[in-house]
C-alpha cells in the first residue's frame, strides 16, 4: 500500500507514508500526528540461497519474521517499494493495492501490473478483498497493528515495514527482498548499485551538500511537522546525500521518529536545505501561514522546496525506481546550496 504522505486528515496511505504523521511513510508517518515510534531493531534482514533458482526466503520484519516459499505464485502488494522493485526485476507483482489518494501512477512507476485496487485513505486493504486476491505472498508494508498483520498472514505469508522503519518500508531492503525470492540476486545489487551511483554523482556535483543541514516534514493547518528517525527512509534519503538534521530539531521529537513545530519556533527549520509538504494550503499561502518563512534562510537561499503530491510521495516513501527521478527534481534546489555555501556572507555592519 503506498503509504505515502497522506494529508492531514488521515492516516496512512500507499504505505504509511503521510501526513502529518505520516509525512511520508513513510515520511511523516501518516499524518505526522499518528505514527508509532521507529523500531530499533533493523527489518529486513533475510536469509535465501544466492543461486539462480528459487529457495525459501525468511525476511525479518516490523511484525516478526515470516519465511516466503520458493517460487511463489501469486504476489500482492500494499508496498511501494516492493512493487517497484518487482516491476525493476522483470516479474511485476499480481495485485497492487493503492490509496485512492495515489490512484494514478506517479512518473517512475511501472505500467506492468496486472492488476491494481485502491482502499480508502487512511485504512488498509481490506481483508477479505485481499484473501478474494487469492495472493500466495503479501508484502504489506506499514500496518497499524499486530491484529491485522495477523489476520493477513493467515491468508498468506505476510511481509510487514521491512528496513527499521515501522512505517514504511526501506527501498533498499525491499529491493534486496525481492532479489531474493526471484533468484536475481546479483540483478538486485546492481539496481542497488545504480541507485547508489546517482547519488555519488549528485555529492559530486555538489560537494556542499556533504555536512549541509536538512529537513523534511509537512505544513498543515495543524501545524509543522517533520521526520527526525535516522530509519525513516526519507531521512536516510537525505543522509545518503551528507545532509545533517540538527541538533535542535532532533531535541523537539518526544518519540524520536517525528518532531512537531510550533509556530513560534519557526526558527528551528533555519536550515541550508528544506523539503516541505503542504497539504491543505497552496504554496502561495505558506509564507503568510508559517511564521518567519520569508527569514528561513533556505528561503532565502532558493534551497526550500515546497512538494506537491507527487514529489511528496517520492520523498517519504523512496523506491528503487523514484530514487533517480527524485534526485532530478531537486537538482535545482542542490544547486542553490552549493550556490549559498560559495557566495561569502556579508558581516554585520558592512557597507555602511
Amino acid at each position: 500500500m503506498r503509504r505515502m504522505p497522506s494529508p492531514t486528515t488521515a492516516a496512512p496511505h500507499r504505505p504509511p507514508a503521510t501526513v502529518l504523521v505520516l509525512l511520508v511513510s513513510g515520511a511523516l508517518c501518516g499524518t505526522l500526528v499518528a505514527c508509532s515510534p521507529e523500531q530499533s531493531s533493523s527489518p529486513g534482514t533475510t536469509t535465501a540461497s544466492s543461486s539462480a533458482s528459487t529457495s525459501p526466503v525468511t525476511v525479518t520484519h516490523a511484525m516478526g519474521t515470516t519465511t516466503i516459499p520458493a517460487d511463489p505464485g501469486r504476489i500482492v502488494s500494499f508496498s511501494s517499494a516492493f512493487t517497484d522493485a518487482f516491476s525493476a526485476l522483470g516479474r511485476p507483482v499480481d495485485v497492487e493495492y493503492r490509496s485512492d489518494f495515489y490512484a494514478d501512477a506517479a512518473p517512475w512507476e511501472p505500467t506492468d501490473v496486472p492488476e491494481s485496487r485502491t482502499y480508502p485513505l487512511g485504512q488498509v486493504p481490506d481483508v477479505e478483498d485481499v484473501a478474494a486476491a487469492d495472493p500466495d505472498v503479501i508484502f504489506a508494508g506499514y500496518l497499524p497493528d499486530q491484529a491485522t498483520y495477523d489476520r493477513l498472514n493467515k491468508i498468506a505469508p505476510t511481509i510487514a515495514a521491512v528496513g527499521g522503519s515501522t512505517q514504511t518500508d526501506s527501498w533498499r531492503d525491499a529491493t534486496t527482498v525481492a532479489g531474493q525470492v526471484l533468484g536475481k540476486t546479483a540483478e538486485a545489487e546492481k539496481l542497488i548499485g545504480d541507485a547508489d551511483a546517482a547519488f555519488d554523482a549528485t555529492t559530486s556535483k555538489y560537494p556542499a551538500l556533504d555536512g549541509a543541514t536538512g529537513a523534511f516534514g509537512q505544513i498543515s493547518g495543524q501545524g509543522l511537522a517533520v521526520v527526525t528517525g535516522d530509519t525513516d527512509p526519507a531521512n536516510e534519503f537525505l543522509s545518503r546525500l551528507g545532509i545533517v538534521i540538527p541538533d535542535n530539531i532532533r531535541r523537539a521529537s518526544s518519540d524520536g521518529s517525528r518532531a512537531f513545530i510550533s509556530e513560534e519556533n519557526t526558527d528551528l527549520l533555519d536550515t541550508d536545505l528544506l523539503l516541505m509538504w503542504p497539504v491543505g494550503i497552496t504554496e502561495a499561502d505558506v509564507p503568510t501561514k508559517v511564521r518567519g518563512w520569508d527569514d528561513l534562510r533556505s528561503v532565502k537561499n532558493g534551497s526550500a522546496f515546497l512538494a506537491d503530491n507527487t514529489s511528496a510521495q517520492s520523498l517519504g516513501t523512496p523506491t528503487i525506481l523514484s530514487i533517480s527521478w527524485s534526485l532530478d527534481k531537486l537538482d535545482p534546489v542542490f544547486a542553490a546550496v552549493e550556490q549559498a555555501a560559495s557566495t561569502p556572507s556579508t558581516p554585520a555592519g558592512a557597507g555602511n
